[in-house]
């Protein structure tokens, strides 16, 4: 399946930041919140890591910087969205229904989708202020993301 890089990026990012270790969990499994360790990096935390190394990366000018703002909050948002759901879903699960799981499940992958159409629009607009050096590093990035996954994917069968 071929997406456009800031589309697969996009989705990427979210999913490794929050989904794997989730989806990971045996069906059924209450998982309470791990207590928070001195050093332990929280999500919010990693997601700010992240935003600051990509940051780097691209080489994000002061003219660029509006633009950056929006997609770095858009990815703070969704991050911080999306695990909240899961926690809440965690400490639910034991007495959900098989349908109300099912259901409660589709509403956060509904909530998920529409998080990275937001985090694809928003980092368009910073992709477009972006100089051909930039988007050459932009490119390259979300390939290895991509490649990432599809290697995950072909090792996993």
């Amino acid at each position: 399946m071929k997406g456009t890089p800031v589309k697969t990026f996009a989705m990427l990012v979210v999913a490794l930041l929050v989904a794997g270790p989730v989806l990971a969990q045996p069906a059924g499994a209450v998982t309470p919140p791990a207590p928070k360790a001195a050093g332990t990096a929280t999500v919010e935390a990693r997601v700010d890591q992240r935003i600051t190394r990509m940051h780097q990366q691209l080489k994000i000018t002061s003219e660029q910087e509006t633009a950056w703002n929006a997609f770095a909050q858009v990815m703070r948002t969704n991050v911080t969205s999306t695990d909240e759901a899961y926690k809440k879903r965690s400490e639910s699960l034991a007495t959900m229904t098989a349908p109300d799981n099912m259901t409660n499940f589709a509403q956060i992958e509904q909530a998920r989708a529409q998080g990275v159409e937001n985090l694809a629009t928003s980092f368009q607009a910073l992709y477009n202020t972006m100089s051909d050096d930039q988007k050459k590093a932009a490119d390259a990035m979300f390939r290895h993301y991509g490649n990432h996954g599809a290697a995950h994917k072909q090792t996993s069968k």
